[in-house]
């Protein structure tokens, strides 16, 4: 879980059983769709309340048929045949189960799935003033986000049929592993923010208890994600034994949801990093360590999911003649694509290449920045 903790259940023996035909999983919002979300609620003046329904899975009947013989801890029952009803942690469709119950839950409600995202689920709604918007809820297995002008109306129906973690319908302040908070725009208006602060410190300490072990510790002169000049598919050292492959797999794993929770300012140095997973070397290893060094130093960082409207100027854009290569081609817009609810929102998509830029093989290094007013997504 978030910032490393442990968590220990009873589960099933589900490797024992076959795996169904159908869906075994419980799919999961993106973090862009709930990067888009929060910029719409600040957009619109939507509020959020977030909840977490306890004991998922055991909510949800079994879609399995599995038994079991009753042991020793079952007391005058050991050696019953017991069937198990209730989709039980361990067991391969206890997701997918667990899912389609708050998905029906949900339809209930009136909610629906939208194109882009099947766990984003949207309602047409009103406010008071008339404004017509769409309501949103936000499933990330148990983690239920609820965006609207009365959240607290769907989180009620959302309590009514399951049981919360603590009772607690509130403001987010964690998700993902991420910390969300409200900061204000440069048009002072409140919207959200997203930091790793937490999930990076507790990542930090992970590495240098690890180094701790060998009396070495992180550099405090790490100014920069990698080393100045470094090339890692230039600088040729030892290969890593399969310890030492696996740690590296593992850091760049913890990385990775770094970028995903807001420190994309590592996200270059991580990708670069990333192309030597199968066989990284003792030099790999040390700008990966070096990339925690640089976590150390510079730990404040947050996203803004600013609804402000962008001050792009003409004369940063050339315009280029395409008609040759693209003769009559049309934007596809989907015949049922739903109502325009809420203010209008304008999306900026900036991309630059490094052609060729690595010096062993001549592969190209492209980047692209998407963002939605002034969010990044």
């Amino acid at each position: 879980g978030e910032n490393f903790r442990r968590k220990a259940r009873m589960v099933a023996g589900g490797h024992m059983t076959v795996t169904p035909a159908a869906l075994t999983y419980a799919s999961v919002v993106s973090r862009d769709r709930v990067r888009i979300c929060l910029t719409i609620a600040a957009l619109n003046d939507l509020k959020v309340l977030a909840c977490d329904i306890q004991n998922a899975y055991l909510t949800a009947p079994c879609r399995e048929k599995i038994y079991t013989i009753a042991g020793a801890e079952f007391g005058s029952n050991q050696g019953k045949i017991m069937i198990i009803t209730r989709a039980l942690y361990g067991l391969k469709s206890s997701g997918a189960a667990f899912r389609a119950l708050l998905s029906e839950v949900l339809w209930d409600m009136s909610y629906r799935p939208s194109r882009a995202d099947p766990d984003v689920y949207m309602r047409p709604a009103v406010k008071d003033n008339g404004f017509k918007y769409w309501e949103y809820v936000l499933v990330y297995v148990n983690d239920v986000l609820c965006i609207s002008d009365k959240p607290e109306l769907t989180s009620a129906g959302i309590q009514r049929k399951f049981k919360l973690k603590d009772d607690k319908i509130e403001e987010p302040s964690m998700y993902l592993g991420a910390s969300l908070s409200r900061m204000i725009n440069a048009e002072n208006k409140s919207c959200w923010a997203m930091s790793s602060d937490e999930y990076c410190q507790a990542a930090v300490k992970n590495v240098e208890d690890v180094l701790a072990k060998d009396n070495l510790r992180l550099s405090s002169k790490c100014y920069t994600p990698i080393a100045n000049g470094y090339r890692p598919e230039l600088y040729v050292s030892c290969e890593l034994k399969s310890d030492g492959i696996q740690y590296y797999q593992e850091l760049i794993g913890v990385l990775r949801w770094a970028i995903e929770i807001g420190r994309v300012d590592i996200l270059l140095e991580v990708s670069l990093l990333s192309q030597h997973l199968a066989m990284p070397r003792e030099g790999h290893l040390e700008q990966v360590i070096h990339i925690f060094g640089y976590l150390k130093i510079h730990k404040k960082l947050r996203l803004l999911f600013d609804c402000g409207d962008p001050n792009h100027h003409d004369s940063r854009f050339k315009e280029y003649d395409w008609f040759d290569f693209y003769r009559g081609s049309e934007e596809a817009i989907p015949s049922d694509q739903p109502e325009p609810r809420g203010l209008c929102a304008s999306s900026s998509i900036f991309v630059n290449a490094d052609l060729a830029g690595d010096r062993k093989n001549r592969q190209s290094q492209t980047s692209i920045l998407i963002f939605m007013n002034k969010s990044p997504i």
